[in-house]
């Protein structure tokens, strides 16, 4: 095989072109990059603390739910009243209307509301420890709702009132983050949102 010419040697090993001049950021660009990226995070911000506050007491609304429905399924089971109330140590009514602090499912064969002797023996059927993000959770109206007892039928007998509504809310009491549980004399239990039915 005849070699290459001279001519195409010298441009089989001649150097690739360089490519042009590489340009980065200059310091002017980088800094309206991140004046921009400030403003969208100082934006975004409330509205992403908005929605998980939204989905926090979305779920711990859904959990007080899931333990009256318990409490009430309990209560038409055993044909015995089945109450639940605010509890701080897990043992324990608290007597008084604040939710947040944790609450108790207990069996309450003498309907008072109080967890007595025998039945502080027994143990709760269910504890749930105090909400950790400052929410405040409590009934209204009045009288202080502080517990709400099923009887064997599944009827609330301690509301003393045809509904009674436990309002959860965020600390900044952002009315769309807000939840409240409906809780009806004949036992029934819906969640609302704020401006539905009786959450206001």
């Amino acid at each position: 095989m005849s070699p290459l010419p001279t001519r195409h040697r010298r441009l089989l090993s001649s150097p690739p072109p360089l490519p042009g001049r590489l340009r980065g950021f200059t310091l002017i660009e980088l800094m309206v990059t991140i004046a921009l990226a400030g403003v969208l995070m100082s934006v975004a911000a409330p509205s992403m603390t908005k929605m998980m506050g939204g989905n926090r007491v979305q779920t711990e609304a859904s959990s007080f739910v899931n333990d009256l429905q318990f409490a009430r399924s309990e209560a038409i089971r055993e044909g015995l009243p089945v109450t639940v109330c605010p509890s701080n140590d897990g043992a324990s009514c608290l007597g008084a209307n604040t939710w947040q602090k944790g609450w108790i499912v207990f069996s309450d064969p003498n309907g008072n509301a109080v967890v007595d002797a025998a039945e502080a023996t027994a143990g709760p059927l269910r504890k749930r420890p105090a909400l950790k993000t400052g929410d405040t959770f409590a009934g209204a109206p009045t009288p202080p709702n502080n517990a709400v007892t099923f009887n064997r039928e599944g009827f609330t007998s301690s509301l003393g009132t045809s509904v009674v509504t436990f309002k959860l809310h965020t600390p900044d009491n952002v009315a769309k983050s807000t939840r409240c549980v409906a809780v009806g004399i004949g036992g029934r239990i819906t969640t609302q949102l704020t401006g539905e039915g009786s959450c206001t």
